[in-house]
Parts: structure tokens; sequence; C-alpha cells
């Protein structure tokens, strides 16, 4: 675990940035220090402004009970996948979930958080929540479950899950559930051969019969 940050006081982050500043005057590489000023610019008004960096606040990575329950409840509306990592649809879904949220981050929403979980670490809200079947997302406003997407159920009717249109309807589910305030995704004017609108058929569910038995596309188990 990293150490901790000692507290700082008011207006010493302003002078370690002037600091930084003028040695960066210093540098022979004017490329190099015209990057470093305007990324320490860059974050200087980020934390001025009590914005996180993109890299840290667009798809965040749970990693227990714990995280999950505070992520769902310190957000109006949060957004969170439960995945596996060894099941490829779970990274299928983790694609379309992480084009959404970069999508909300470029538009500056900031007002709905996106997250990962893996169901090995988060057993207790799995049991919770009742997630049964993966990938599975759920949508969660002032900490309640608004709505979710079991598998891919409803939202793709054929097997091109990896479908930008897959993308399109999922975010339209968070729009419905009102997780998210409006859509930011570009519509599909044109669709390949293997593309169709999703429709809400049931489509192939797989579940686990116990607190810590998942049955995958193989019907493999984990632990």
């Amino acid at each position: 675990m990293a150490p901790t940050e000692a507290p700082r006081e008011e207006g010493e982050g302003e002078q370690d940035a002037d600091a930084l500043l003028a040695s960066l005057e210093e540098e022979d590489d004017s490329v190099y220090r015209e990057q470093r000023i305007q990324q320490l610019s860059a974050e200087a008004q980020h934390t001025q402004n009590g914005i996180p960096s993109r890299e840290a606040s667009t798809y965040v990575t749970l990693k227990s009970d714990d995280e999950a329950l505070q992520f769902t409840t310190e957000h109006e509306r949060a957004v969170v996948h439960f995945f596996h990592p060894e099941f490829a649809r779970c990274s299928t879904m983790d694609q379309h979930c992480e084009h959404i949220a970069l999508r909300y981050t470029e538009h500056g929403t900031g007002d709905v958080a996106f997250g990962r979980i893996d169901v090995r670490n988060a057993p207790f809200v799995v049991r919770k929540l009742g997630v049964r079947v993966l990938p599975c997302v759920i949508g969660f406003v002032g900490g309640v479950v608004a709505g979710r997407v079991t598998g891919f159920e409803g939202i793709s009717s054929n097997s091109n899950e990896a479908s930008k249109v897959v993308t399109l309807a999922l975010e339209a589910r968070l729009v419905e559930w009102a997780v998210l305030k409006k859509r930011f995704m570009e519509d599909v004017e044109d669709f390949d051969d293997d593309d169709s609108r999703p429709d809400h058929g049931s489509g192939g569910r797989r579940g686990f019969g116990g607190r810590n038995q998942l049955v995958r596309d193989e019907d493999d188990d984990w632990d």
C-alpha cells in the first residue's frame, strides 16, 4: 500500500506549482518544457476546481465490497459493470461501458460515475444485488438500483455483441433509467450485414447455482 500523503496547508500546492514552473524554465528542451508546463497547468486547474484527472475518473476499477458500496452511494448516478476477467463476454461488455464513459467524460457532464468490479472481489455486494449472470451492468440513482442489463439481454439480438449498435442500446437503457440525462453517442446510420436492431428477447443466459460458483459459456466453474 502506498504511503499516505501528509495533509498540505492551504496555498502550499500553489507554492509547489510555482517552484516547478520556475525549474522548468531552466530546462534546455523547449518542447519537453512546454509539454510539462501544459500538463502541470492542467493538473493544477483540476485540483483547484476539485475535479479529478480524466484518466482517474473515466472508468474506475473497484476492488472490494466497501469500495463498491461507497461508489454507488457517494455518486448521485452511477453505472457499475460486474465482470469476471476470464469471461470473453464480460470483456466485450467492458468495451461498451468504457466507450460510453469516455464519451460522457469528453462532453464534460461529470454527473455520472462509471465503474467496474471483479465479482470475486465483492461477494457481499454480488449476493445482495442478486448478480447471477455475467456480464451484468447495473445503474444506480441515489444509491438505489434503477435498472440492470443481464448478459446482453435486450440490447443484442444476434451473435455480434461487439457491434456499435449494442453500445447505443446500452446507452439508451441508461437514459431510460435516468442514470444518464441524455444521449451523446452517435446514431448508427448504416449497419453491417451482421448488425441488427436490438430487441427484448431473452437471449442465452448463464447463471451460477451458489455463492461461489458461476457457469460461463463453456460451462466451466470458478471458485
